[in-house]
């Protein structure tokens, strides 16, 4: 095996940093691991519990690490995943994860840096990104195990805001958008917010705002708007969408799961294969040594106040639209 077989076999980008003159990537140790933890990230803090990992590290340019992916391409993606957060993507994943023929790649930070790049001092062109992206993705994708034949990528809630993007990287590769009673996904976020929904962490421009905008919006306007742009950008990709594509409801889960498997995806699941999925299922995705359990009663309870007046205002006729769309079909 070469060296640079070695590297893409063994190895993982960890992180991507911006440094002057271009992209630095640092690599992890990955092993024989597979990605079956609920996150990217969460299958990386894994390989640091070995001090191999804190005492050799590896880095390369994004150049570098094009070249790797150019020579060793990696699985084509089969399906991508997109969702509203805080609405069953990770049950999704971790049931697709389960099977050892797929490759789940659940909200990987380097995808994500590169998605982002644009922003800073120095704008990449778009043929840059998009060039970033697929490397990137292959690279991530590699095959390292026998079984595996079939590359999912979930990515970041914010993702779908880049679907012009995405969808000239990857054209015709069959997606989904997945999203909830937004009552319910505000009710969690105001217990435990995501990055996204922190003023200041997505660029505003992403949102179609300008930088005056935020200072003095209240916490609760923001995040509900945010949900509301993510449902906009899922409607406008459902709405050009020129491959397979599926709008899944959280009330739909975990019963579509192995349709969308067979429908959408185009793989046809084993009896056996059928058994490991209905088992992931029935575990709570984020800790998966409990059951599943709706709290979908729980959270519509909790939200009051101005956060619940901002979800009507802000995010309800998205979630009007994204049903009429669903019960439409003109899916898969």
């Amino acid at each position: 095996m070469t060296r640079d077989e070695t590297l893409l076999a063994e190895w993982i980008p960890l992180r991507v940093h911006a440094r002057e003159g271009g992209f630095v990537v640092e690599w992890c140790y990955l092993g024989g691991q597979r990605f079956t933890e609920p996150f990217f990230d969460d299958t990386l803090q894994s390989r640091f519990r070995y001090p191999f990992n804190w005492l050799f590290r590896h880095q390369t340019s994004l150049e570098e690490l094009l070249a790797l992916e150019a020579r060793s391409p990696g699985l084509p993606p089969t399906g991508l995943i997109f969702h509203m957060s805080r609405c069953g993507s990770t049950l999704l994943a971790q049931t697709l994860a389960a099977l050892p023929r797929n490759v789940v790649l659940s909200e990987p930070a380097p995808v994500d840096t590169v998605l982002r790049a644009r922003w800073g001092q120095e704008t990449p062109t778009e043929e840059q990104r998009i060039a970033w992206l697929r490397g990137m993705v292959g690279v991530l994708g590699q095959k390292r195990h026998a079984p595996e034949q079939h590359l999912f990528i979930k990515f970041d809630a914010w993702a779908l805001l880049q679907w012009p993007l995405i969808q000239r990287a990857f054209p015709g590769v069959p997606w989904l958008f997945l999203y909830r009673e937004p009552v319910e996904v505000m009710a969690s976020h105001q217990r435990h917010r995501g990055a996204h929904m922190v003023p200041g962490v997505l660029e505003p421009a992403l949102l179609g705002w300008s930088p005056e905008q935020l200072p003095g919006m209240h916490p609760e306007e923001y995040g509900a708007r945010v949900l509301g742009s993510l449902c906009e950008a899922a409607l406008r990709a459902w709405e050009s969408r020129s491959g397979p594509a599926r709008l899944v409801e959280y009330r739909e889960l975990p019963a579509v799961i192995p349709s969308l498997f067979a429908e959408l995806f185009g793989l046809e699941p084993s009896a056996e294969e059928l058994a490991v999925m209905r088992e992931a299922m029935g575990r709570d995705a984020k800790n998966p040594v409990l059951a599943f359990e709706d709290d979908s009663a729980m959270k519509q309870r909790a939200l009051t106040g101005p956060a619940r007046e901002a979800v009507e205002r802000w995010v309800r006729p998205q979630y009007a639209r994204l049903e009429a769309a669903r019960r439409g079909g003109g899916g898969w």
